[in-house]
């Protein structure tokens, strides 16, 4: 493999990567406030009884629908995408890694077994995998 197809495969895994993440970070949000912020989403269902006084008759677990619709309605649009920033850093970069090193093992690995046979495709993806996960980080 070239370098060149080495570089249109960084920058094509880092498009994806980058892509999938900002697509995917309104339900990391919601998923996110569903399970750390219950309790303000609960104040919404509490239903007062007016005629043996105030009490509680039913509290019922928001959904995401309604997650959505409070965080839409009291923060506003930009706040789905809270947190996106710092999730592209990491994102970009492994995705770019990853799609580059499942194509070069899958050509070395194409010499050897049947070309493009299943084989070749899980035995790559898990090659990159296990290189995306021990690759050398600077601390």
């Amino acid at each position: 493999m070239s370098q060149r197809d080495t570089l249109v495969h960084l920058f094509a895994g880092g498009c994806g990567g980058t892509v999938g993440a900002i697509l995917t970070c309104p339900l990391e949000v919601v998923k996110t406030r569903l399970q750390s912020s219950s309790v303000t989403l609960y104040i919404s269902e509490v239903q007062l009884n007016t005629m043996a006084g105030a009490s509680v008759n039913r509290v019922v677990s928001p959904g995401p629908l309604h997650c959505l619709k409070v965080i839409l309605e009291k923060e506003g649009p930009r706040s789905l995408f809270r947190g996106l920033g710092p999730n592209l850093v990491g994102v970009a970069p492994s995705r770019a890694i990853y799609f580059a090193a499942y194509s070069n093992c899958k050509e070395k690995l194409n010499d050897i077994f049947d070309p493009d046979s299943t084989q070749v495709h899980m035995i790559s993806a898990a090659m990159a995998g296990i290189y995306c996960t021990f690759l050398p980080r600077k601390e």
